[in-house]
């Protein structure tokens, strides 16, 4: 039994329950008929009587300790899953799917109506990594989503925008870390919408296509206007990066194209195009380069993204 099988048994049984109900011939059919006893198979159909599903959903109930009839789906959390059942791993995701890491430029994380102080001071470090399903409230009034790790231990020496100063910055994550995108990702749809969402990323295509494809992201933090013509030309200016990453102008561009974009952020992906090079954020802050907050989408837009 995995997720999948879970939820068409639960299809299964809530489907006119008092009737019977034919399915055609699956994988999945075949296993739980032989799995549960509970059904046949005839002329190449699946039958399953009222009778059949009413075994089968008790079967699971004694199994899981779950009603298939009430529940669409078996837990996605291991630690959940444990509740229920000798294998944890039928949870959908790993252990690290829920990780987050966060910080915050002023040390202080207030989160589930406390404030966390990360005494950065002694300890020079990245963050605090958590449970993002264990974060229920978010006092700070910006969430900023950083793209790269090296950056997020140095939030506090950074020159920023005052709405960056307060808020709490989540690392977008990675493959190779503990914490990762889809956990970032849900911790913004689920406390974003009332907050400014802020995306620091590299000024190439992809960070470009980060910050638009954010949920909730307003707004995008990067080089000042004034020292763009600075990055662009850098020795320590990337031309092979923006060559590399295609996909993601073209994405951006089309976005430009469609006037989806504000005037300043859309003047950028222009340049770029132009210059066609990009400036990484290690640079950023190496190089003292100045910051400023730029908004993402035309207002109208923006509410219908």
């Amino acid at each position: 039994m995995n997720r999948k099988t879970f939820k068409w048994v639960s299809d299964l049984v809530k489907t006119s329950p008092g009737e019977t109900t034919t399915r055609s011939k699956s994988e999945i059919g075949c296993f739980v008929i032989d799995r549960y006893q509970a059904g046949r198979i005839q002329n190449n159909q699946l039958i399953f009587t009222a009778q059949h599903k009413a075994a089968l959903r008790q079967k699971i109930i004694q199994e899981f300790n779950l009603d298939p009839f009430e529940t669409d789906q078996l837990p996605a959390g291991r630690l959940e899953m444990a509740k229920h059942h000798n294998n944890e791993k039928l949870a959908r995701n790993p252990v690290s799917h829920d990780h987050v890491l966060l910080n915050c430029p002023n040390k202080i994380l207030r989160l589930n109506h406390q404030n966390i102080n990360l005494q950065t001071e002694f300890i020079p470090n990245a963050g605090v990594m958590c449970l993002s399903s264990g974060i229920t409230q978010i006092a700070h009034d910006a969430i900023v989503i950083v793209e790269n790790l090296a950056i997020m231990q140095l939030c506090s020496t950074l020159q920023l925008p005052s709405l960056c100063r307060n808020a709490l910055w989540v690392y977008r994550g990675d493959h190779k870390t503990g914490a990762k995108i889809n956990a970032c990702h849900d911790l913004v749809i689920r406390f974003g919408n009332n907050k400014h969402v802020i995306v620091f990323s590299d000024m190439d295509p992809k960070g470009l296509e980060i910050a638009l494809t954010m949920p909730y992201a307003n707004y995008w933090l990067g080089p000042e206007p004034s020292t763009w013509n600075d990055c662009f030309k850098s020795n320590y200016a990337s031309r092979s990066g923006y060559d590399k990453q295609g996909a993601a102008m073209a994405f951006v561009l089309d976005k430009r194209d469609t006037g989806l974009l504000t005037e300043p952020f859309g003047d950028l992906v222009t340049r770029m195009e132009k210059e066609r090079s990009s400036y990484r954020q290690e640079h950023i802050y190496a190089h003292s380069i100045g910051l400023a907050l730029f908004p993402l989408i035309l207002e109208d837009a923006f509410k219908n993204r």
